[in-house]
């Protein structure tokens, strides 16, 4: 039995995998701040042994108090275990002198600190384990460019891949390790697309070339990612520590 642990697992690219992932009976533990029931129904007719935990990521105190209910868990684990950090935000969506501290701290919070907490209890929990062992931070092009108006995303998206490539590194002294890889998912129709679109020119100068991604149908929807990020993680090799794009798979 495969182990998937998947948070922001109840809409968009969270939603597809955690679906991708129960197709095949196996143990799927699940972070979200709720689930729907339909959600479970099709859950409960997959055969696979769902464990739901609804958590706010953005609260530290919530973050790990999750983190203990996964290490209880890990006894599940068989021959492949894999850690998808999903959930994110892209609020405050504001230039640097008008971001409001609260929505940025829950920024950097959930984007950041919620998965470095997770990605350090997996390696922890599993360092003596000799099973195939994958992270995967989910990225985006934001983690290596600056947009204006998105310093906090762009920030804590660049945070999380040098903790990445550097975890990654340090895997490489290890007895069993793990592969630790970002993937950007490039522009999905999802909830933050349509927060995107709705901000305010003048905090967002680029809102207008997001209208339009949604406009011409350039948007690929979270179920085609979802299945490339699927084909991803059971490569038979995996580069520790890259940056994939989903430009390479489509």
């Amino acid at each position: 039995m495969k182990t998937y642990i998947i948070t922001g697992a109840s809409k968009g690219l969270g939603k597809g995998l955690a679906e991708q992932c129960m197709k095949e009976g196996n143990c799927c533990i699940l972070l979200a701040r709720s689930f729907s029931q339909e959600f479970k129904d099709f859950a409960k007719i997959t055969g696979s042994k769902v464990i739901y935990i609804e958590v706010d990521l953005s609260v530290p105190e919530e973050a790990q108090k999750a983190a203990s209910q996964i290490s209880s868990y890990f006894h599940y684990a068989s021959k492949e275990v894999y850690l998808i950090n999903n959930a994110g935000m892209i609020d405050p969506i504001k230039p640097a002198g008008q971001l409001d501290r609260e929505i940025l701290e829950k920024s950097m919070n959930l984007n950041f600190l919620a998965p470095v907490l997770l990605s350090n209890l997996f390696i922890s929990q599993l360092e003596k384990k000799d099973l195939k062992k994958v992270v995967v931070n989910v990225s985006s092009g934001a983690a290596v460019r600056p947009i204006s108006g998105w310093s906090a995303y762009c920030s804590t998206k660049a945070g999380l891949e040098m903790f990445t490539r550097t975890a990654a590194l340090e895997q490489k002294s290890a007895k069993f390790p793990a592969s630790i890889v970002s993937f950007s998912p490039g522009i999905m129709d999802t909830g933050m697309q349509e927060k995107i679109r709705t901000a305010e020119e003048r905090d967002f100068a680029d809102s207008a070339i997001f209208k339009g991604y949604k406009e011409q149908g350039l948007l690929r929807t979270p179920e085609l990612v979802s299945e490339k990020l699927y084909e991803l993680i059971h490569q038979s090799e995996i580069e520790n520590g890259k940056f994939y794009d989903i430009k390479e798979f489509i």
